[in-house]
């Protein structure tokens, strides 16, 4: 089922499925989210629990023994429960289930919080740990925007800006979905990465400096459109079809995806989140319109 919450600058939509965000409308009446067209991608912005990316062989290691992980981790098609519905607030709330323990044998209430402020979307994760250990974990974000007026004869789509850093350093990320050793830098010119045919060729661009907290994106005539904002150690950058395509995916993780033939116990990972026994995690990222 979809819900909505709004205000007179902005119009969102979520469906308990996932938790997912189904649209964002600005108050000229855009669509800003990417609508799932199956030719280039049928998601959204699917929510990336307990795992984001690809763990080795679709596998995680938990004190010695293997679960499955399919990649991207399993809440994305799960049934949320909605706990509280405002006009301008929504909350969503996944508890484990005996399937879930089947892949992540932790005992966890995972809850996805909507507030619209004005013409920006905070989105909160608040993860506790219900067992009476140690619990680990990562999460990210996967929200796909629309490149206004779209031409795949233009050599030029749109931009992301960033005054945060002069380049991003890109682990190489293939289309197998691991983390390969190797680097490359991607320069920025004044800020901006051009979106091109061919800026994702590489697949993905994948940089956890953790220097990045702020992305806008800008259409092909240098007017802004979005804004996000957030606190995460990796920024992953993603479209299909090596950049040609309608839309560009800006996706702030808390963790990382497995390296290629280095897989490690999930506690010991790099970027890990881990919880106290019966503690709980939290952070938010904020889409604005602009």
């Amino acid at each position: 089922m979809n819900y909505t919450i709004q205000t007179e600058r902005l119009r969102v939509e979520v469906s308990s499925i996932g938790a997912e965000l189904q649209s964002i409308i600005n108050a000229e009446g855009k669509e800003l989210l990417w609508q799932g067209n199956p030719r280039y991608w049928n998601r959204r912005s699917p929510l990336l629990f307990p795992f984001p990316g690809k763990s080795w062989n679709d596998t995680i290691t938990i004190e010695g023994i293997g679960y499955p992980m399919p990649k991207h981790g399993f809440v994305s098609d799960m049934e949320f429960q909605v706990t509280d519905q405002q006009e301008t607030m929504l909350e969503f709330l996944l508890t484990d289930t005996p399937e879930t323990l089947k892949a992540y044998p932790y005992h966890f209430e995972l809850r996805v919080l909507y507030t619209i402020v004005g013409s920006s979307l905070n989105v909160t994760w608040r993860v506790k740990n219900t067992n009476d250990q140690f619990m680990y974990f990562m999460i990210g974000a996967h929200p796909a925007f629309n490149l206004p007026q779209y031409d795949e004869n233009d050599k030029i789509h749109g931009y992301l800006y960033t005054a945060d850093a002069p380049s991003f350093t890109s682990n190489v990320v293939l289309p197998d979905g691991y983390c390969h050793p190797e680097t490359n830098t991607v320069m920025l010119h004044d800020g901006l990465l051009p979106i091109t045919n061919h800026t994702f060729a590489c697949d993905t661009i994948l940089d956890q400096t953790g220097q990045f907290r702020k992305i806008t994106l800008i259409n092909k005539h240098r007017n802004p459109v979005l804004r996000m904002c957030f606190n995460a150690p990796v920024i992953a950058m993603w479209a299909p079809c090596d950049g040609n395509c309608p839309f560009v995916c800006i996706e702030p993780w808390n963790g990382i995806c497995d390296s290629f033939e280095k897989p490690v116990e999930l506690k010991d990972r790099n970027l890990v989140n881990s919880i106290t026994p019966r503690g709980e995690w939290t952070n938010t990222y904020t889409i604005t319109a602009l």
